[in-house]
């Protein structure tokens, strides 16, 4: 098995970007909301439009994961980002019931494995070894502690 590790360097995160908004905005979207909130792979693929808004207007995500999180646990999203998101969900004139990112072919929720390919493939345009799926979180796990967040808090999340 191979091991996966978080990109550590502002420059090889905006590699990332540069590689998945060229091929999807969908694909951009999904890699900037996961590293920058920390929710699981598998929150990200479902994640409908109402929660997206929900995160964006009250910057919590208590509220979207009830099962995951007993407490409230604030995460506030860049205002880049929440504009993007709001951009896509018009453009795309999804409702609230929508899932955000969907597949292009069959308008359901993405998989795991098309989730993977995604990541991988933008991984290797970007010239970035040992990423995967798990990288998202590890991403946002080591940004948060390098600005100061303890990790007792970064664990809850």
């Amino acid at each position: 098995m191979n091991k996966v590790e978080a990109i550590k360097f502002n420059d090889d995160i905006v590699k990332m970007y540069e590689a998945l908004k060229i091929k999807s905005e969908r694909d951009y979207l999904f890699f900037k909301l996961a590293i920058h909130s920390g929710l699981k792979v598998s929150e990200l693929l479902t994640i409908t439009v109402s929660q997206v808004k929900r995160l964006i207007e009250k910057c919590t995500l208590s509220e979207m994961c009830k099962a995951h999180f007993h407490s409230l646990i604030k995460i506030r999203l860049p205002e880049t980002l929440s504009k993007e998101l709001l951009q896509y969900i018009e453009d795309r004139s999804l409702s609230n019931e929508d899932v955000l990112f969907q597949s292009l072919r069959t308008n359901q929720v993405l998989s795991r494995q098309q989730a993977y390919r995604i990541i991988h493939q933008a991984s290797i345009e970007a010239g970035i070894d040992n990423v995967g799926l798990t990288t998202l979180r590890k991403t946002f796990a080591y940004h948060a502690y390098q600005k100061g967040i303890p990790i007792p808090v970064i664990q809850s999340i």
